[in-house]
């Protein structure tokens, strides 16, 4: 490395600039706003680690992987306590023969050296906002999923991947996919606040969404409602859609929340090509009982206890340190920044997510008062469903309808639905074909269906229509013909104290 090009610019204007620069991005009047800044407080860490020490009660896991490896991660149980090096975040920019050309021809010119600054120091503005933007992305992306993935600086093409392990047990789904029809935005965050705090004493005060979340909550047909009653419209018009400000407030007064509405896109460039993506995960929430939810943890670069000679420094924020120095063979300038800074998440306990997107639904064809009910897709018998969930706690009436005994399964944490599936699943029968099929006309031969079951197979048909019969292990289902609409039957089985339901289907005539 060469002294820069421009040493009497440099000396001169690199420090005033540098503080104006982070002056104006810092600037609360300006479009760009870094919500790491505001939620996490800066922690220097004198041997550039992070551990438990950082994270208080979060269990962090990490680990090298490939940059393209697939999401969510694993679980590591085995991992209890928080260790690793903080990543080092860099962006180098350079002028060209070509542009340090044109800027001599400028002083040459007589140029003011107000003009001749403009031009040598413009990268530095892009270099101190570009570590912004990487933390930014990394924050957002970890608040919103618990996980983040940063470049290895020592592992070309690998990247360290880390967990913040967020509990299932304070994960959500909806009671209705958010946009469908009969959605409860506001049942469901109404859900997710009483349980943070029947089952853990913490009062939720701010959610975290992105705008497309935040505008169905506003368009709802509850929030129309909700903002009828408080205006004193009784008269049953509620299709009036609250403006933003009037639904803010509504929302603080009834549920004493605030809503933190993140409609953010970070651009950042790979093989010279850029891409705009947004780092909040999509179709989700995220339920704090406080904004500021953490640490930036950093260190001290080995440059600044060690500055390479002719490099001119400075220093951004007490952790990002910009240079600029020169390189001949072929002639450049560059201005680079670097940091040692990983954004750390903690008390996870005390963070909750819902999943807008994330529910069962009532199966087209379902029949009310059958045996069956069909969730994720497989068809099982509604008493073991019901016995399933009174496995996680929850009282169910053996009577319940269908559409109620779904909401309920609904309204399960992620950690209770898997007790839940576990148990259902370990109850079925298994058989094969899951389903089947007919066609009008009549079939006296039938279709088999095989379970696998070492006791005594029986078999019962709720239709009069669909007939079945038992050879050992084997169910054989017949058919009369049909001579109206599309039919639906349900043949329930059973051996070794488990159950199965195969849904029958008959076309119409």
């Amino acid at each position: 490395m060469n002294p820069t090009l421009f040493v009497e610019f440099v000396k001169k204007w690199f420090a005033a600039l540098t503080g104006k620069i982070v002056e104006k991005i810092n600037d609360s009047k300006s479009p760009v706003t870094y919500l790491y800044k505001t939620m996490l407080r800066p922690e220097l860490s004198p041997d550039l680690k992070w551990d438990a020490l950082s994270v208080n009660t979060s269990i962090v896991a990490a680990d090298v992987v490939a940059m393209d490896s697939p999401l969510p991660l694993k679980n590591r149980d085995s991992m209890s306590t928080a260790s690793g090096t903080i990543p080092k975040l860099g962006m180098k920019m350079q002028k060209s023969e070509k542009l340090l050309t044109d800027i001599q021809v400028l002083q040459a010119r007589g140029a003011t050296e107000q003009q001749i600054a403009q031009k040598l120091f413009e990268d530095v503005p892009r270099c101190i906002t570009g570590i912004y933007e990487r933390l930014e992305y990394m924050f957002l992306r970890a608040l919103s999923t618990g996980l983040m993935l940063v470049q290895d600086e020592e592992n070309a093409g690998a990247g360290i991947r880390v967990q913040f392990g967020y509990k299932p047990g304070n994960s959500y789904g909806a009671s209705f996919k958010w946009g469908n029809e009969g959605y409860k935005p506001v049942s469901d965050i109404e859900r997710v606040i009483k349980d943070a705090y029947d089952k853990h004493g913490d009062v939720i005060t701010v959610i975290a969404l992105d705008r497309a979340q935040y505008n169905l909550i506003r368009t709802s047909n509850e929030a129309k409602a909700l903002f009828a009653s408080s205006i004193g419209n009784f008269t049953g018009n509620n299709q009036i859609v609250p403006a933003p400000s009037q639904f803010n407030a509504l929302v603080a007064d009834e549920l004493k929340v605030e809503f933190l509405v993140i409609d953010r896109s970070v651009r950042y460039e790979k093989d010279s090509k850029q891409t705009s993506v947004k780092p909040f995960a999509e179709n989700t929430l995220v339920f704090l009982t406080a904004k500021q939810v953490g640490r930036l943890v950093y260190g001290i670069l080995a440059e600044e206890t060690s500055p390479v000679p002719g490099v001119e420094y400075q220093k951004v924020d007490s952790f990002i340190l910009v240079s600029k120095y020169s390189k001949n063979d072929p002639l450049r300038e560059f201005t680079t920044s670097q940091a040692l800074a990983l954004p750390v998440i903690e008390n996870v306990d005390s963070i909750y997510l819902l999943n807008t997107q994330e529910a069962q639904e009532m199966a087209a064809g379902e029949t009310e008062g059958d045996a069956g009910i069909t969730l994720y897709g497989v068809t099982y018998a509604k008493a073991a469903v019901i016995d399933a969930l009174k496995s996680t706690g929850a009282r169910v009436n053996s009577n319940i309808s269908d559409a109620k005994l779904i909401d309920r399964i609904n309204g399960l944490s992620d950690e209770d639905e898997a007790r839940f599936r576990a148990v259902l699943e370990g109850n079925t029968l298994a058989v094969a074909p899951a389903s089947l099929s007919f066609t009008e006309s009549a079939d006296a031969t039938g279709q088999t269906i095989t379970a696998t079951a070492v006791g005594a197979l029986t078999a019962t048909s709720d239709q009069p229509w669909a007939t079945v019969t038992v050879a050992g292990n084997v169910a054989t289902v017949t058919v009369a013909a049909n001579t109206g609409a599309a039919r639906m039957a349900n043949i329930t089985l059973t051996a070794d104290g488990k159950t199965a339901v195969v849904p029958v289907t008959q076309a119409a005539a």
